[in-house]
Formats: structure tokens, C-alpha cells, sequence
């Protein structure tokens, strides 16, 4: 149900909706799982007493010895797990019955090895809720059963009734010899005087739609009290949720540093492999071509070789430059080497419009920051090259309380919108990694600004930090 339960018995529609279905099947799965662990339980002394047949009566005397020595230890020891699994179906309920937002509170943990497992689950106060949710659930069942099979003995006997009157058209006297109307007189069950006719059969029937009437809206009550117990025992406490949210941002981290390494693995590759064939190739083809023309010189007709060498020299020089211009792309060699401000400036120099670099940082920033701050700009001024019709580009970086604020001005027509294209959501994706954010700001007829704001956190591991005093300086 998209809707909590509570706010579906304050419907007028209640009885019309699969929610009183959903409760019901909700007060019969605890006595099921009841029943079935309770099965399991007992499975273990059928088979000593199966064993039992065959072999002598000491045996079976100290096996169930030990089972009773050893049975509360097993208890204790599997609990955890049992409550672990169960509180899998709980949240199952809980999502049938419309209580959202109940996540798992538990450290993602892989089953083996088993020691680790246990060892993690026992320390965690997650497990421990979802026991004591597991044990009052085992008294609810109990409650469940009792409270189910009243309601099942009320509408099987106005089932009956009304279908013995209805179909045989006799009394309900002539079935047993005896009234079935019964009072008490002076504290004795005495029997009375009335009885029930074939005419009286539309009053069983009467009687047993209205018990199901009020059955549906009791069992929706008790489903949705028995809900919110569930959900306050299982919902995370704020402590596991930032414990998550940390994880995650760790995790994120993790990924976007493992990509970045890799980004750098196939820089190198590139650079120091196929990049040096290419140069050896365009070598190569130099001497052939000195060779042709030496040849040409003593009277040869070398025209059309020369022609073909000379084209096939182009477009080598051609593949060459554009894979130094994909390899600058995948990862800069220069924000290696030299740093933001050098590689913003190689950036600003190459740039196909004119471009104004304002540099008021630090000298030294966090590797993660400068790469998330070149992309930005990278991304930035290309969207301004493709998109926007700009005439110029003005790039402005500067450190502040601790943060890094780099903005890319454009003066082209605006109307950009971050929500359609890729590379600004991952660009703001990069930035949420660090607990930075990217905007942009983009009326129609211009200008655009992107704005990327990067914390400088001191406590990153793997990061120190010796900034020094910002300089200001214009390209």
C-alpha cells in the first residue's frame, strides 16, 4: 500500500480496499513463523527418539542430556540470526502495510566467514531490537491466534446456520434434539424455550456481515498497533543513519579515487605506449622520405611514392595530436605535474575563445579537489563553446574559510539547463563525493556562470595540506 494503514481506516472506502487484506495476512504470518519454528524445535527430538529404536537406551539418555545442557547456549547463539532473518519479513510487512522509510540498520556484511558474521551482529544494538521485536512478536502470535480463531468460530457458526435454515428449510432443533438459544437462569446454562425456524436464516446472515464488518476494522486496528511497535523497535537511530551516510560518502570516495587511478593507468598507457610508436612511425617515415628524395636526386621516379609518403606523414601527424589531445582529456599531465593554476592556465591558453584566468588560491591544494575543479572548468568551457555562443570566458578561482570557489563566466545567450546533460550531473556527483556542490546559473540571453564550491578538509586521509599564502595573478 502506498498509504499507512492508520490513514486507510480513516477512510470511508476502508472495508472496499486491499487493506484489510493486507492486515489480515499481516496477524496471520507471525503465527505461521511461530509455528514453524516451533516445528524445527521439536524436529531434533523426533529424530533422537527415531534414533533411539536402534540404539541402546544410554545413548539416547545422554544425548538428550546434552541437549538439554546445550540447548540454551544454541538458543543464544542462533537467536541473532533467527531475528536477523525475521526482521527481513517484518519490513516486508511493515512496506505491505504502508510504513515507509523502515531501512535496515545493519552493516552490510557478507555471511562468510561465519565467526566475523556473528562476531558483528552481536555488538550491533540492531540485532539486539530485532530480537526483542522477534519476542514480542512470539506473544503477539499467540494473541494473533486467539484473536483469529474467535473471529473464525463466530463467522463459521453464522456460516452454518444460515446455510442449515437456508438449504434443508428445517429447524435447528430437528439436527440435534435440542435448542440451540441458551441463557442463565440463578447462575445454571439452561436452554430456552425459543428456537431458530428456516425463516430465521437471513439473521445468521445479517449477524455474520456485520461481525465481518467490525472484524475487518478490529483486525485493521490491531495490524496497525502491532505495525508502529514493529516500526519504532526497527527504524535506525539517528547514530546508524550518519554511520550510513559516512559509509556511503566513504564509498563514493573510494570508487572516484580507484577511477581517477585508473584514468591515470590509461594516460600513461597511452603516453608512454602507443603515443612513442606513433612518434617512431612519423620517424620512420621521415627517412623513407629523405631515402626517396636522395633516390629522386640520381634519376628515379619516386613522384608518385613521395606523394603518398607525404600524405601518409600527415596523417600520422594527424593521429598523433589527437591522441596527445585525448590523453590531455582523460587525465592533464600538467595537473599532475604543476598543479591546478598551470593546468587552468594551459586550459586558458588553448581555449578556442578569448579567456581571462583570475588564479587567488592556494599555491597547493588536495590532489581530489584539483581534479575535481579542472574537470569543472574543463566541462564548463565547453558547454560555453558548443551550446552558448559566447564571445568570451572569464575563470575565477580563490580559497575561502577553508574552501575552494572556482566559477566559469561566459557571456553567450544562457538558458542552459544542468538537469538535461550528463556531464554537469557528474560533475555535481564529483563534488557531493568531497561534500562540495556545483550550480549553475543560467538565465535566458545570458550570462551563464557555473560555480564550484569544494571544501578543503585537512582530516581526508591520504591528504596534507601545506597551503601556502594565496597569490593573486591575471592571464
Amino acid at each position: 500500500m502506498r498509504t499507512s494503514l492508520w490513514r486507510c481506516l480513516a477512510r470511508p472506502a476502508y472495508l472496499f480496499s486491499a487493506a484489510p487484506w493486507a492486515a489480515l495476512l499481516a496477524l496471520i504470518i507471525p503465527p505461521v513463523t511461530l509455528l514453524l519454528c516451533a516445528g524445527i524445535g521439536m524436529l531434533l527430538p523426533v529424530v533422537l527418539v527415531l534414533v533411539g529404536e536402534t540404539a541402546a537406551p544410554p545413548v539416547v539418555t545422554v544425548i538428550f542430556g546434552l541437549l538439554i545442557l546445550v540447548s540454551p547456549l544454541l538458543l543464544l547463539a542462533l537467536a541473532p540470526a533467527g531475528a536477523v532473518w525475521y526482521g527481513h519479513v517484518q519490513r516486508w510487512l511493515l512496506r505491505m502495510l504502508g510504513f515507509r522509510g523502515v531501512s535496515n540498520a545493519h552493516v552490510p556484511l557478507p555471511v562468510r566467514p561465519l565467526k566475523r558474521w556473528f562476531s558483528v551482529r552481536y555488538r550491533e544494538p540492531a540485532t539486539w531490537r530485532e530480537v526483542l521485536a522477534s519476542v514480542i512478536d512470539a506473544v503477539a502470535a499467540v494473541l494473533f491466534t486467539l484473536l483469529l480463531g474467535a473471529e473464525a468460530f463466530v463467522l463459521g457458526v453464522c456460516a452454518f446456520c444460515a446455510g442449515y435454515l437456508g438449504i434443508y428449510r428445517a429447524p435447528l432443533e430437528d439436527m440435534t434434539g435440542a435448542p440451540w438459544r441458551l441463557r442463565i437462569v440463578d447462575g445454571e446454562l439452561t436452554g430456552s424455550s425459543a428456537s431458530y425456524t428456516p425463516e430465521d436464516w437471513w439473521r445468521f446472515a445479517a449477524a455474520g456481515l456485520v461481525a465481518l464488518l467490525i472484524f475487518g476494522y478490529l483486525n485493521g486496528l490491531v495490524a496497525a498497533a502491532w505495525a508502529s511497535l514493529t516500526k519504532a523497535l526497527l527504524a535506525p537511530r539517528p547514530e546508524e543513519i550518519q554511520r550510513q551516510v559516512d559509509r556511503l560518502t566513504f564509498s563514493r570516495a573510494a570508487i572516484m579515487e580507484s577511477f581517477e587511478a585508473e584514468r591515470r593507468r590509461i594516460e600513461r598507457d597511452l603516453h608512454d605506449g602507443v603515443q612513442q610508436e606513433l612518434v617512431n612511425l612519423s620517424l620512420r617515415l621521415g627517412m623513407v622520405q629523405m631515402e626517396l628524395g636522395t633516390l629522386s636526386a640520381e634519376g628515379a621516379r619516386t613522384g608518385p611514392a613521395q606523394r603518398q609518403l607525404a600524405q601518409a606523414q600527415e596523417q600520422t601527424t594527424h593521429a598523433l595530436q589527437t591522441l596527445r589531445n585525448t590523453v590531455r582529456g582523460i587525465y592533464p599531465a600538467v595537473l599532475e605535474d604543476h598543479g591546478l593554476r598551470a593546468a587552468l592556465e594551459e586550459l586558458a591558453n588553448n581555449a578556442l575563445l578569448p579567456t581571462e584566468l583570475t588564479w587567488a588560491a592556494c599555491a597547493k591544494l588536495p590532489p581530489d579537489v584539483e581534479r575535481t575543479a579542472y574537470y569543472a572548468v574543463s566541462e564548463a568551457m565547453t558547454n560555453a563553446l558548443k551550446h552558448s555562443a559566447a564571445t568570451r570566458l572569464r575563470i575565477t578561482a580563490h580559497t575561502a574559510q577553508g574552501a575552494l570557489t572556482v566559477q566559469v563566466h561566459d557571456d553567450g545567450q544562457g538558458g542552459a539547463d544542468a538537469s538535461r546533460g550528463s556531464g554537469i550531473s557528474g560533475l555535481d556527483e564529483r563534488a557531493q563525493a568531497l561534500g562540495g556542490s556545483v550550480t549553475v546559473d543560467s538565465p535566458v540571453g545570458g550570462p551563464t556562470v557555473l560555480r564550484l564550491w569544494l571544501p578543503l578538509d585537512a582530516e581526508r586521509p591520504g591528504h596534507s595540506l601545506p597551503w601556502g599564502a594565496p597569490r593573486v595573478t591575471r592571464i
